[in-house]
């Protein structure tokens, strides 16, 4: 949803509900406002006809209002005061500081979507070393899919319920790169007691030990992935696994929506700008990884 908004320079708010976030587009302008040391703001630019745009955004889980106040305020201070960029988010930044500095948690199902991440990095370091396997988890780095081999991608889905149901976001989030095979490999967990499992925090300490030397690196993905040291308590949820994960081929008999199927049938599908949707892979045959891989996942196929 995009909402305009008068005056001068053009200002718009521009509403994305499944990312749970608000963006103000404006006329670029020279300096660019420093948002690189705030917690829930980021800046973008780009051109468009010639036309050169710049975009504030705040993540707005939790504080809808605030990042509306925010926004506003920099949308009134460039409008009305005449302020330039930078210092209109400066200054909106001052009054709004408890948006951008505010602590909070990953949802839950981003919660658990690292932790399945993380357990496979965990189990990738001990099977062919740090190294490889942190270089591997490029997820977090915006490349296509989760974890990248020379012979095989893989995008980790996890979920907590008792059917291997898995949401899938984009049309493109299950397209192979090239002549690549694609697996999706499902991870099921389950709540447990302190004792009986491990929190989000535990298993983060336990990779960052195991990657060594490659520390650096994983706290890089890491932080891309929305971890925060300092909300480490923001986790007390154990978690353990429910089953022995699987690995699923993503071929022509996966059901997956991609640019090319949904073209097939949907009027003007370049239209369509963004899917999510859910599959239930409980019942669908399973696969082998690559030998070196495959001690993660179970030999056994699903049940018919």
């Amino acid at each position: 949803m995009e909402i305009p908004i008068a005056g001068e320079p053009p200002c718009s708010l521009q509403l994305n509900a499944r990312n749970h976030v608000i963006t103000l587009v404006t006329t670029y302008q020279r300096p660019e406002p420093d948002t690189a040391r705030l917690m829930n703001l980021s800046f973008d630019a780009w051109t468009v006809d010639n036309d050169e745009l710049a975009a504030i955004s705040v993540n707005v889980e939790g504080n809808i209002h605030g990042a509306y106040g925010l926004l506003a305020t920099i949308a009134d201070e460039i409008q009305v005061n005449h302020a330039p960029l930078a210092v209109a988010v400066d200054t909106a930044v001052t009054r709004h500081r408890d948006v951008v500095a505010a602590r909070g948690a990953l949802d839950v199902n981003r919660e658990i979507g690292l932790f399945g991440e993380l357990l496979f990095l965990d189990f990738l370091i001990h099977a062919i070393g740090a190294g490889p396997a942190v270089d591997a988890w490029m997820g977090p780095i915006s490349e296509e899919h989760d974890f990248v081999f020379d012979d095989v991608h893989i995008e980790v889905k996890t979920t907590s319920t008792e059917r291997r149901r898995h949401v899938i976001n984009g049309l493109g989030q299950l397209v192979p790169v090239g002549d690549t095979a694609l697996s999706l490999l499902s991870v099921q967990l389950t709540r447990v007691t302190a004792t009986a499992g491990r929190t989000l925090p535990q298993l983060v300490a336990a990779v960052r030990t195991a990657a060594g030397g490659h520390a650096v690196a994983l706290d890089h993905r890491l932080e891309s992935s929305g971890w925060l040291d300092e909300d480490a308590e923001l986790y007390p949820t154990s978690w353990r696994l429910r089953t022995v994960p699987m690995a699923f081929p993503v071929g022509v008999d996966f059901p997956a929506l991609t640019p090319d199927a949904v073209a097939r049938v949907v009027p003007n599908s370049a239209l369509v700008v963004d899917v999510s949707y859910m599959v239930d892979l409980t019942t669908l045959p399973s696969c082998s990884l690559p030998e070196r891989l495959n001690g993660f996942v179970t030999k056994e196929e699903s049940p018919e």
